[in-house]
């Protein structure tokens, strides 16, 4: 009976809860004395000439990116050539106007050093007790999908959310009542779906083979619980297509649309392969950064040839029918109830 019975309520062919998270282009500048001692000569008295140690660290706490700085070297509010008067090692920084340039992808988790030291110019007496400033910004950009051109790029300030630099996205998997032979998923396109950066085109494969002896329509279903406002606008930014192996575009759509797509008809015997594509327009806000959701992908079919408005079914073994699996459930409970009623009526009887 219990058997029978956990065999009737299953309903899913395959269930695939997969993480997204979009990745984030992550910065940050500490001032050191040398190597490992924080700087400490903010507002401190220097002299006409005098060189102080000063090494802006650059930090990289996103994924991989390319930077670009501009260092304004100014004395009471007189601008000076910042080139002249602050040494460092440039040979990995390219001068083009009003920027340093890094010429290479900046590595999560790498650290580089801007410059190490600072001259003051030897002035007048006209600059005594005048201010130094050395003001100094550094951006970033996503390496991937970069073409270098720095004019179409809006930099904004990072989002201030923790995040795991480290995730590759995750999917748990369930196959029930061997459905896997009907189904075949692409496990590396879940796996692929975390730190997702705008640009980013995942694909991968999904392929059906009707393994039963019925005429059946396949399903999808987009699925998911629990999001916050942002993590649906992310959802509805990820674009979904599924192709057919002839060109055929079937999905033309988005993650945050909670709907159920049909596959196709297959006949026993008869299957397809298709091409599955979850895409982030380059243009994507930054605001939508650092984000964590997940989703659910339902896989079903429904056997053609048994009444229109039944429910869809899951394929089994044998391709036995589920209505089976209910008739024999029942009959056990039956047949359990008329049992402990002889029971009662035999003891009964020995009490008489």
């Amino acid at each position: 009976m219990l058997i029978s019975g956990a065999f009737a309520l299953n309903n899913e062919l395959i269930v695939i809860e997969s993480g997204i998270s979009t990745g984030a282009v992550d910065i940050e500048i500490k001032e050191y004395n040398d190597e490992s001692q924080p700087f400490d000569r903010d507002g401190a008295r220097v002299m006409p000439g005098e060189k102080i140690s000063l090494i802006p660290k650059i930090n990289n706490l996103g994924m991989d990116c390319y930077l670009r700085a501009k260092i304004e070297y100014i004395i009471d509010g007189e601008s000076f050539p910042e080139i002249d008067y602050i040494d460092g090692n440039y040979s990995s920084w390219i001068k083009k106007g009003n920027y340093y340039y890094y010429d290479s992808v900046f590595s999560k988790k790498g650290s580089i050093d801007l410059f190490n030291k600072v001259k003051i110019p030897n002035l007048s007496s006209d600059y005594n007790n005048k201010k130094v400033v050395l003001n100094i910004v550094v951006e970033a950009v996503q390496a991937k999908n970069f073409d270098g051109n720095w004019d179409d790029i809006n930099i904004n300030k990072a989002i201030n959310r923790t995040y795991d630099i480290d995730y590759d996205g995750e999917s748990s998997i369930i196959y029930e009542n061997a459905t896997n032979n009907h189904v075949t998923l692409d496990n590396k396109f879940f796996a692929k779906l975390g730190n997702i950066l705008p640009g980013d085109k995942i694909t991968g494969n999904i392929s059906i083979l009707n393994k039963s002896k019925s005429e059946n329509e396949y399903y999808f279903t987009i699925d998911y619980d629990h999001l916050t406002n942002e993590d649906l606008v992310l959802l509805k930014k990820l674009k979904l297509i599924v192709t057919k192996q002839d060109g055929e575009v079937i999905v033309n759509s988005n993650l945050g649309n909670e709907a159920k797509y049909v596959l196709g008809k297959y006949n026993s015997g008869q299957g397809e392969n298709f091409k599955i594509e979850v895409s982030l327009p380059k243009n994507t806000e930054n605001n939508l950064s650092k984000l964590y959701t997940k989703i659910k992908w339902k896989f079903s079919y429904k056997n053609l040839s048994e009444d229109s408005d039944s429910d869809i079914i899951n394929p089994k073994t044998g391709d036995i029918n589920v209505n089976l699996y209910i008739i024999v459930f029942i009959l056990s409970t039956i047949g359990l109830i008329i049992d402990m009623l002889l029971w009662k009526k035999e003891n009964q009887k020995k009490g008489e």
